[in-house]
Formats: C-alpha cells, sequence, structure tokens
C-alpha cells in the first residue's frame, strides 16, 4: 500500500496483515481525497479516527495537512504507525492516540477543520461517535465517514449535517460538515 499523491506519493504505507486492520484501499482513498479537493487539505488540523494504518491520515498529511492526529486502540499497530510516520518524515506534524475512540472523543480538543473516521465494518454503525464527532470539530469543518453499505446513517447529528456520499463497491463515504456553535 503506498501514499497516492503529494509529498510523499509512491511510498510505502506500513501494513501487516496479521494486525487485523482493513486499511482503506488505494482506489477509495483517491475517491475520497477527490471529494475532499474542493474544501481543500492544505494548512488543515485533520484527526483520523480508528486510524489502523494512518493511511487516511498520512494521505493528508503528504497533501499538506498542518497536523494529523491518529486515534487507534490497537497497542501493535499504533507501534506500527509510529515507524511508518517516522519513516515518512511526519514525526514533527503528527500524534499517534493509542486509546479508543471513547476515550479520544473525550480528551481531544475542539481544533480540527477535518475528521476522517473509517471505523471497522463488522460492527453497527458507531451512531454515539458520530453525534459527538461536533465536539472535535470547529464550525464548518469537514466530517468524512466511512461505512458498510449495509449501515444507515442519518442525515443530521447533533451539530454536523450531511452533504453527499459516494459508493465504492461495498465501502461508502459520507461527507458531513459541521455548523455554528
Amino acid at each position: 500500500m503506498r501514499v497516492i499523491a503529494g509529498e510523499a506519493k509512491g511510498r510505502r504505507i506500513g501494513s501487516l496483515r496479521n494486525l487485523g486492520a482493513r486499511p482503506t484501499t488505494e482506489r477509495v482513498r483517491s475517491a475520497v481525497f477527490s471529494l475532499l479537493e474542493n474544501t481543500g487539505i492544505e494548512d488543515k488540523r485533520v484527526v483520523d479516527l480508528y486510524a489502523g494504518t494512518g493511511s487516511l491520515g498520512i494521505e493528508a498529511l503528504s497533501r499538506g495537512a498542518k497536523w494529523v492526529d491518529f486515534v487507534e486502540a490497537s497497542s501493535k499497530r499504533c507501534s506500527l504507525l509510529r515507524s511508518t510516520i517516522k519513516s515518512l518524515g511526519f514525526s514533527d506534524k503528527a500524534k499517534i492516540h493509542c486509546m479508543k475512540v471513547e476515550k479520544a472523543v473525550d480528551i481531544l480538543v475542539k481544533s480540527y477543520d477535518l475528521v476522517l473516521m473509517d471505523p471497522p465494518y463488522t460492527s453497527e454503525p458507531p451512531h454515539w461517535v458520530i453525534h459527538r464527532l461536533y465536539s472535535l470539530a470547529v464550525p464548518g469543518a469537514i466530517l468524512a465517514l466511512g461505512h458498510s453499505k449495509r449501515h444507515v446513517l442519518e442525515s443530521k447529528y447533533q451539530g454536523i449535517t450531511f452533504m453527499e456520499d459516494r459508493r465504492y463497491g461495498d465501502i461508502i463515504f459520507s461527507l458531513y460538515r459541521g455548523g455554528e456553535v
């Protein structure tokens, strides 16, 4: 798996099959970031929830994001992510929070222009997390949420409103915009 565009284009993103992560494919990442191009990535503060290999957050860094916080519960995946971030030269623009998303949403401060979230598709969609995303995002922030085609998301959650979505096989990425607070 490689970075698609930007400063680190073509460089390898660390991934180990035995860590149980389902990385966002290059095809889907490319499509998602094409959608996000209209809102801009450069100089944005980003959080990558359920980071896994960090492919979404790393892509944002490569495309000019100012800062990315990665949230991942697995200590093995966090270790791999730290190694990848260091090898790509992004250590001064990123922090890995090795904790569950539930805890991170309570701890991280409201300062993100872009929230990326691609949780495991085996469980029900984390509606409770989506309801709380407004607490992480600045007004007008974009929230990109990956989910299974079997999961139906609401058109409005507390503080965020549906913009559009795109389907890529069994995967849907829904874009929401944070409202004024």
